[in-house]
């Protein structure tokens, strides 16, 4: 019976209440309402809750001034914080752009001086290349010159010997029968004209002793003594023996130009040499200087890219602490003046309909509980 009462008191008056209700149904408001109704309950004078209200009122404004001057000053101090940082953010980044710059001038330049460096070693291996070829090349000629004046000195001793065969008057040779003699020439130049046959250079040579071992053998009939073909081979000796002669002062001229040139051009292949190995220890020098130069700016570089990022998420993170303090200023400043708007607003109600709000409240007392969910039941049955 008593909920039916209150179901119909509450139909009654639904109209002519409901901005209290309204009221009612917000948290805040339900806790002036159950302030009012605790005013009421002790006799204290109505006048007293308006006054109440109002220093509550006057205490959400303050508490929103205080508030926003706080707020003022964080943002301000945010404002310089983010200013100085950005600001140094700025001077890391200038830094790593003149940085940068001047990798920029060092590695181009670092390039050209390797690029010299490789050619001057390329031209000093060539002239190495070159050298060893000359010297090769001059040890081949010293070679055959020696073999040269070996094969002359050897002719020269074949045919000086037969040469004395034929003037010393003392030889035990000139005791022997003519066969004998002849014979004995004749195997000495054919004996010699063999030897000429493994010669490298002068193989005319064996000929040429051929021609004395024939001339040798034809003379065998002749009388040794009183024989025309031995001033003919005598003649024939010293007609050689200049001819030997003139080719090796001949082939020993030439050996002597070719060893000049020799000595002129190494002499200036030296020079090259040593030119390209001061020239690459001075590049070799640079490069390292330059290499040294590159690795420490860009150590440098490296470092104050770090520091440039630790600088900017530290700009950032401030950035977002404020971001984050400005965000909860305002949904407490929100909230803040959605409360004082609400006491004005009850202060307003209480004012303009004093009779009608005591007596609201008065039947929200006599309900029992309708300070939480169970009011808002039965002042709005769409509420679960």
């Amino acid at each position: 019976m008593k909920f039916l009462v209150l179901c119909l008191i509450a139909l009654a008056i639904a109209d002519k209440f409901d901005q209290f209700r309204a009221f009612d149904e917000d948290e805040f408001g339900r806790t002036l309402i159950d302030t009012l109704q605790m005013q009421m309950s002790t006799g204290e004078p109505i006048a007293r809750f308006i006054e109440i209200m109002r220093n509550l009122e006057t205490s959400i404004e303050n508490e929103q001034k205080e508030d926003d001057k706080a707020n003022n000053e964080y943002q301000n101090q945010c404002t310089e914080d983010i200013k100085v940082l950005q600001q140094e953010s700025a001077n890391l980044e200038r830094r790593t752009v003149e940085i940068q710059s001047i990798l920029d001038e060092l590695e181009p330049l670092r390039s050209y001086k390797q690029g010299q460096a490789d050619a001057k070693n390329a031209w000093k291996v060539e002239t190495e290349k070159k050298l060893a070829d000359l010297v090769k090349k001059r040890e081949t000629e010293k070679a055959e010159f020696d073999k040269k004046v070996e094969e002359h000195d050897y002719a020269t001793f074949v045919i000086e010997t037969v040469r004395r065969m034929f003037s010393d008057k003392n030889q035990s040779f000139l005791q022997m029968n003519n066969e004998a003699q002849w014979q004995k020439v004749r195997d000495y130049f054919i004996n010699a004209s063999e030897q000429a046959k493994k010669f490298e250079i002068k193989k005319s040579y064996s000929k040429m002793f051929n021609v004395f071992a024939e001339i040798a053998n034809a003379a065998q009939a002749e009388d040794f003594q009183n024989s025309p073909t031995v001033n003919r081979i005598v003649n024939l000796c010293d007609l050689m023996l200049k001819q030997i002669e003139d080719s090796k002062a001949l082939e020993t001229k030439a050996e002597q130009k070719r060893l000049n040139m020799f000595v002129l051009e190494k002499g200036n292949f030296d020079k090259d040499l040593t030119s390209l190995n001061n020239a690459l220890a001075q590049l070799t020098a640079a490069i390292l200087g330059l290499d040294n130069r590159i690795q420490d700016q860009k150590r440098d570089l490296s470092d104050y890219n770090a520091r440039l990022a630790a600088k900017n998420k530290q700009s950032e993170d401030r950035g977002g602490e404020c971001r984050e303090k400005a965000y909860n200023y305002q949904l407490t400043r929100e909230k803040r003046e959605q409360k004082r708007q609400l006491v004005s607003q009850i202060i307003g109600a209480f004012s303009a309909n004093q009779r009608d709000f005591a007596e609201y409240v008065k039947l929200r007392g006599q309900a029992g509980d309708f300070r939480g969910k169970n009011f808002q039941v039965l002042g709005n049955p769409t509420e679960d």
